[in-house]
């Protein structure tokens, strides 16, 4: 199989996961779920000869958690511990775009206004899940801190006017965003509609749009 053929794999694993969801065939899911972020390092290891090991290590660290967490989050009962791996999965992807924010000439222009729009967007957002959190109210606060620091290590990493490839990796870090809201939403607020679609779909594109900026910057 040539190198693009695993990503198209994994998108049509990706699409067969929303129809099992879509025909409450969640048993079925063990079968396509747990294959995405395998199918999505196959891809990333054929493809990313021109990264450093180093920083492939990072990548990797963050898929492996990552597929931990997609186990765990299948088992209602292990939502924490499936939390718990997202996060440390969240730390290997902050790590890896630090490396390149740290590798890249500075910035000639200020991009810290999106630390505030970003502070603003998970205070207001954890203010308002607070009567609905219970005891998982920790946990939340310390998720929903972890994840927008991810989200500011990629939106710092790149010089957008030139270094194209940072609006997949960026892409893919604000639908990792949307998709654990909608995750919360779901779980502590109320069921939303097609929310079991919306989390994955959105969750498959932001790792997507992730690790193929990621190849695609270490390759221009």
């Amino acid at each position: 199989m040539n190198k693009s053929g695993w990503l198209v794999l994994y998108f049509l694993t990706l699409f067969a996961d929303l129809v099992l969801i879509s025909l409450n065939l969640d048993s079925l899911r063990f079968a396509t779920k747990p294959l995405l972020i395998p199918l999505l390092a196959v891809y990333f290891l054929t493809t990313a000869e021109a990264m450093p090991a180093k920083q492939q290590a990072w990548m990797y660290g963050a898929m492996l958690f990552c597929l931990l967490g997609d186990v765990l989050l299948m088992f209602d009962h292990l939502f924490l511990s499936g939390l718990g791996c997202f996060l440390v999965g969240h730390i290997f992807y902050t790590v890896f775009f630090l490396t390149i924010r740290y590798s890249n000439p500075p910035v000639p222009y200020c991009k810290y206004h999106w630390v505030f729009l970003n502070a603003a967007a998970v205070i207001g957002y954890i203010l308002f899940l607070i009567p609905y959190l219970g005891n998982m109210l920790i946990p939340v606060i310390i998720y929903s801190l972890v994840i927008s620091i991810m989200l500011q290590s990629v939106i710092h990493a790149f010089h957008f006017r030139y270094q194209r490839m940072a609006w997949y990796c960026v892409g893919g870090a604000l639908l990792f965003v949307l998709s654990d809201s909608l995750i919360a939403l779901n779980r502590f607020y109320h069921p939303l509609p097609a929310g079991g679609q919306l989390v994955m779909l959105t969750y498959g594109l932001a790792q997507a749009g992730l690790v193929y900026g990621a190849v695609q910057y270490y390759r221009r």
